[in-house]
């Protein structure tokens, strides 16, 4: 006599065949559920997974999730903190700021690149890692006067995610 064991997907416990009625062992394995689940109701794992964002997904200032679309927000190399640009918006309308952050005031829009990758160099040395990533995008791309380096690429990315 051989025995079937399958997985519930709602409480992820290895179940022998007859835990699950017909139609539930008709399904496939990841969305069956066995007789207990069914009964008290529980939900498939696959459904209650991914629902929370992590703080980098919020706009620093209004506190709503930002657009998918990374055109849609702005990482501010004064703080490195990425801000929507609905916030960048009503900022400039509303007086608030002028070519500045609108989390932390910094006028940076009329600065030059020197200014900026100063900045950012000031961030990478109280060792913030999205500072230390930035610098290495900034060298695979040649951008804020940077020379397009692969060494230094995989060095900085390393370092940013051995902080974190």
């Amino acid at each position: 006599m051989t025995f079937s064991f399958s997985f519930c997907g709602a409480c992820e416990r290895l179940l022998p065949d007859d835990a699950f009625d017909e139609e539930q062992r008709r399904r496939r394995q990841s969305i069956r559920r066995c007789q207990d689940c069914i009964a008290a109701g529980n939900e498939l794992v696959l459904m209650k997974r991914g629902t929370a964002r992590d703080e980098e997904d919020f706009c620093s200032v209004c506190q709503l999730p930002l657009p998918i679309a990374m055109e849609e927000s702005m990482l501010q190399p004064c703080c490195m903190k990425r801000v929507c640009n609905g916030c960048i918006l009503s900022a400039k309308k509303c007086g608030i700021l002028k070519n500045g952050c609108p989390f932390c005031r910094t006028p940076i829009a009329i600065a030059k690149e020197r200014e900026l990758l100063a900045m950012v160099t000031e961030r990478v040395a109280v060792l913030d890692p999205v500072a230390v990533c930035f610098l290495g995008y900034h060298h695979v791309r040649g951008g804020y006067g940077l020379v397009k380096d692969p060494k230094k690429v995989i060095e900085f990315c390393q370092k940013a995610a051995d902080m974190g």
